[in-house]
């Protein structure tokens, strides 16, 4: 049966917003403007005053480079030791940078105005306005994968220096999306996404040969709508308005198998996958726990 291993002993001042996992290390962004790491089983590490406004979200690179963006429209980055005299300014912007993501080196930021910026070793690659708030994205090779409310708009990257796109495919969704599954030649198998109400699930392939055909939809899979969604290569989790944490596997089946839910108590603002099968939520009482479904 699901359960919470793991909750913080102290939490943050407001709501957490979001976590990141990367080296047996978890990082909670919180509305109080702090970084606080956590062991495995959430032994508070330290904490970091890295800004100075409601913390978005964040992204780990595979070189543990950590990356945070707040609403007063700084983004700023830190590398281990993760303290407060490692945190440098990437930059500062009049837009609200809600949705980061990392692929390798590169790191990819939208904004509300529907800019996707690229940058690699913290400079400014391409900037790309696909028009649409970006509330949600990931990216993976010469694609960009983008959603707010209506549609998931998946966009190739044109050759050479520019910053130039055509649209690839549009499905119906609602933000957040996820990029899962075994890795084939360099790609995730799954792209994971809500359907329009926000509170129903669908899973399309992302393998090129599929051409993004829909694996399964689970619609009003939660009774609220769903803040954030994690997977890994077996499983996919999801969570929420209802104070719930759901997760599937056999993900490759015409409908998944149900791994069953945990109760967090309170919102579900962001999840995320560690090691050892861990699940890390972020809620809206600012403490962090850490559930196992498997």
């Amino acid at each position: 049966m699901p359960n919470i291993e793991y909750t913080s002993a102290e939490g943050h001042e407001g709501d957490a917003t979001c976590v990141a996992y990367f080296g047996n290390q978890l990082f909670s962004g919180g509305a109080d403007g702090k970084i606080r790491i956590w062991s495995d089983t959430l032994q508070l590490l330290s904490t970091v005053n890295a800004h100075d406004a409601y913390i978005y979200c964040m992204a780990v690179n595979e070189h543990g480079k950590l990356y945070s963006s707040s609403c007063d429209g700084h983004v700023k980055y830190m590398l281990p030791p993760y303290e407060d005299a490692s945190v440098q300014e990437l930059f500062r912007c009049d837009d609200a940078i809600q949705a980061m993501y990392c692929n390798g080196t590169v790191l990819y930021t939208g904004d509300d105005k529907g800019v996707v910026t690229t940058w690699s070793n913290d400079r400014m690659l391409f900037k790309y306005n696909l028009v649409e708030e970006v509330k949600s994205l990931a990216g993976e090779e010469k694609l960009i994968y983008t959603v707010r409310d209506l549609d998931v708009v998946i966009s190739v990257l044109a050759e050479g220096k520019s910053g130039r796109y055509t649209n690839k495919a549009v499905l119906p969704g609602k933000s957040p999306l996820k990029l899962l599954g075994p890795m084939v030649n360099g790609k995730r198998s799954y792209l994971a996404f809500l359907d329009r109400t926000g509170m129903g699930l669908q899973l399309v392939n992302n393998l090129p040969e599929h051409k993004f055909s829909h694996i399964w939809q689970l619609p009003q899979c939660h009774d609220w709508i769903v803040n954030s969604i994690c997977g890994d290569e077996q499983h996919l989790y999801s969570g929420g308005y209802d104070n719930k944490v759901k997760g599937w596997t056999d993900l490759s089946a015409s409908q998944p198998r149900a791994l069953g839910e945990v109760e967090v108590g309170s919102c579900v603002n962001g999840i995320c996958c560690g090691a050892n099968n861990a699940v890390y939520i972020a809620s809206s009482d600012g403490f962090i726990r850490c559930a196992k479904f498997v």
